[in-house]
């Protein structure tokens, strides 16, 4: 079907030993691998504090993994409880870790941070690179369907005109982080390609292709609400989890409308600031 038809441990002899988890087996190597210094005058929290960051940006801890309890990271590094419970305090306080009570410490998903300066600052792509983040892009939904009265009355469209709706899904890191929404006129977009802005950015396709240019003078309106089941399936999250909503009415230079979007955010992976 097309998308314009489509709308909505191991032992050294490689046996399995009995005492011996996966997760045993690679604390094991790690811990030779990573040794504390304990004559250095970098304190012990410190030096634990660069492995388990290390370890989190080479992917040896996922966001959304458990990490080791304190005692098993105690063991495992031999240093003190009290070594550990800083450590992990400190990573939590600076972002890297976070506690869910009864359940363990968790690798926080790192945010993403995007400032509205102006509308230059708009693209989902150039945010995650700005943040050390690869961008995925992935079409949901598109189809031609009619405009309701709001769409209709920003674009100033006829009574007969069709607009294209465009859902994509955009990741970081191959983690949801936006499901956004856009209405574009038939009229002003003849012939848009999805398959265009599949794992591509739809700025830099609509400037290429359309000659398009966003004027300053767009605006852009954000509200919070909390997920519902579907919203939570698509993003990842639990229902009830924050999302932002912030929707664009986007203007070329002359002050003729482009196109709406509505982008559903998921509040705990990125920071808007204006």
């Amino acid at each position: 079907m097309s998308l314009l038809t489509h709308c909505r441990g191991l032992s050294l002899t490689g046996q399995i030993h009995p005492h011996y988890s996966k997760i045993s087996f690679m604390n094991n190597l790690r811990k030779d691998i990573f040794m504390l210094n304990k004559n250095s005058i970098q304190p012990l929290y410190k030096q634990l504090m660069d492995i388990i960051t290390q370890q989190i940006k080479n992917g040896t801890y996922k966001p959304g993994e458990k990490i080791p309890p304190e005692p098993e990271l105690a063991d495992l590094y031999h240093v003190s409880r009290i070594t550990v419970r800083r450590t992990v305090e400190e990573l939590c306080t600076q972002g890297y870790l976070i506690k869910h009570q009864g359940k363990g410490t968790f690798v926080k998903s790192p945010m993403i941070f995007r400032k509205f300066e102006s509308q230059k600052n708009m693209s989902f792509s150039e945010s995650c690179r700005q943040n050390d983040r690869i961008p995925e892009s992935h079409v949901l939904s598109f189809c031609k369907k009619p405009a309701n009265s709001v769409t209709s009355d920003f674009l100033q469209l006829t009574s007969d005109e069709e607009v294209f709706f465009l859902e994509r899904l955009l990741l970081a890191d191959s983690i949801p982080v936006i499901d956004v929404h856009t209405w574009l006129p038939t009229r002003l977009f003849p012939d848009f390609d999805p398959n265009a802005v599949e794992n591509g950015s739809f700025f830099e396709y609509i400037k290429n292709t359309y000659r398009c240019t966003i004027a300053e003078s767009s605006r852009s309106t954000i509200s919070v609400t909390a997920a519902s089941p579907d919203m939570a399936k698509t993003l990842r999250l639990s229902s009830g989890d924050p999302v932002l909503i912030l929707d664009s009415y986007m203007e070329a230079p002359d002050g003729k409308p482009l196109y709406i979007s509505r982008e559903y955010i998921a509040g705990s992976r990125y920071t808007i600031s204006f």
